[in-house]
């Protein structure tokens, strides 16, 4: 069950909220942590057992965290710690069968608390309840954003509920919903389109459009899932942080990562950038650092080896903007916008084929130097053009800054409202005749 599942908007999210609201204020950690439970068991019963288990051993270690030992003894906890919530994560990404729902964003956001704890930069959870509450929270709970605990620890203690808070969560819920079914379903259409003719099949136009396709799906879909999950929290009383500010203005790797799914950029920043030396040991150690952090994170995303290699060519490209590349772009921003266009598509790619003959067949249709394809239609990409056009545009206007300045404006409104409105029973129809996937990062 995802937030964009009928069973969650028309049967377990009214069923909550009504006990939520009506309970006192003294109670509703009890109500978020059942309901966050509840919702998880719906997805997977052995998962839901797993999310109580990693919440009860980081518990009783962050106690154990707190107390007033020597360094090294607190050291060596932390280093069980993270030993502990990174081989649970292992296990499961690496060995098992299947992914219990949540696991790869809720193991962050424990090990926030676990490394808070230890930084003294936090006071350890009052309770098991406390904590359950921080880390199991439903809105967030399948694909973030991740919440680093003592950014939110206090909200979870003492909140406020108010109409306003209520109405704007229920306004971004239904935007982000309309981003994920309307825009990111459709144009997700012709990715698997491509796919099921077989990429030695299509000509190089259409590959790089399929290439445009999987990068606007990837992008509204997760922004769509932030957005629901923001609007949610909203409406909860919390305060959760933006997950994407507009990553194809940017101009160049590095930035385009700092405004995508902002939240685990941030962890990675703080909790292992950071830690190794970040940028203060001079230019090898920087670059060794900067590798390592992209290292983790494709291989975080997922065990093929084109997690691995998307990981290591962003960490290429990251280095050397950080040597050279940077003072470039910096000094021709319309070359910059055109190297992150045409780069951050073709890095997409490398993560979305997992099979490398595949991906390698791909990359010959999008550079044809050698062979051209197999039984290949030249005019296939007009074809296909003409049935996504209205929908890569709307992509692109709801995506520019002026988008955000008119939303701030008009939200509120009545007109606003009855789009809204519109908008929500058009997801809905399109979710009761097939037209919508599973939300494309509850994958990972």
């Amino acid at each position: 069950m995802g937030l964009s599942d009928l069973n969650f908007i028309f049967r377990f999210l009214p069923a909550f909220l009504l006990v939520y609201f009506l309970c006192p204020a003294k109670y509703r950690n009890v109500v978020l942590f059942g309901g966050s439970i509840v919702f998880c068991g719906f997805c997977s019963l052995p998962g839901a057992a797993i999310l109580l288990g990693s919440v009860a051993v980081n518990y009783v270690l962050t106690r154990i965290l707190d107390c007033r030992k020597s360094p090294a003894w607190r050291k060596g906890w932390l280093a069980a710690a993270v030993l502990f919530h990174v081989g649970v994560l292992g296990y499961f990404k690496y060995m098992a069968p299947s992914l219990p729902p949540g696991i790869s964003f809720y193991t962050f956001t424990l090990l926030t608390a676990a490394i808070d704890v230890y930084r003294r930069a936090e006071r350890p959870p009052r309770s098991f309840l406390e904590l359950g509450a921080f880390a199991a929270m439903f809105p967030k709970l399948l694909s973030g954003p991740i919440t680093a605990y003592h950014d939110t620890i206090e909200q979870v203690r003492r909140r406020k509920i108010t109409a306003k808070g209520v109405e704007y969560g229920l306004s971004l819920m239904i935007v982000g919903l309309a981003f994920k079914v309307i825009i990111a379903d459709t144009v997700g259409i012709l990715w698997h389109d491509i796919r099921t003719v077989g990429f030695e099949s299509i000509s190089t136009p259409l590959a790089w459009m399929g290439a445009a396709a999987y990068s606007v799906q990837l992008l509204f879909d997760f922004q769509g899932y932030s957005l629901m999950a923001v609007g949610l929290g909203s409406m909860l009383g919390f305060r959760l942080p933006r997950n994407f500010d507009h990553p194809y203005r940017s101009l160049s790797v590095s930035e385009y990562y700092r405004r995508w799914h902002m939240s685990l950029g941030r962890w990675f920043r703080d909790y292992l950038y950071i830690p190794l030396g970040g940028s203060r040991r001079g230019t090898l150690r920087t670059v060794c650092n900067l590798l390592a952090v992209w290292l983790v994170t494709g291989i975080w995303h997922g065990v093929t080896l084109n997690f691995l290699l998307w990981g290591l060519a962003l960490g290429f490209f990251i280095v050397m903007e950080k040597l050279w590349l940077g003072r470039l772009l910096d000094a021709h921003r319309g070359l910059a916008h055109l190297y992150v266009w045409f780069l951050i598509p073709l890095t997409w790619v490398i993560f979305a084929v997992t099979d490398l003959e595949s991906l390698g067949i791909y990359f010959t249709r999008l550079f044809p130097f050698r062979g051209g394809g197999i039984a290949v239609n030249q005019r296939d990409w007009i074809i296909h053009g003409k049935n996504y056009l209205g929908f890569f545009l709307a992509a692109l206007a709801v995506s520019c800054p002026l988008a955000d300045s008119v939303w701030k404006r008009f939200w509120n409104t009545l007109a606003a409202k009855i789009l809204l409105f519109a908008l929500f029973w058009v997801c809905v129809y399109r979710i009761v005749t097939g037209l919508h996937n599973p939300f494309l990062y509850l994958g990972f």
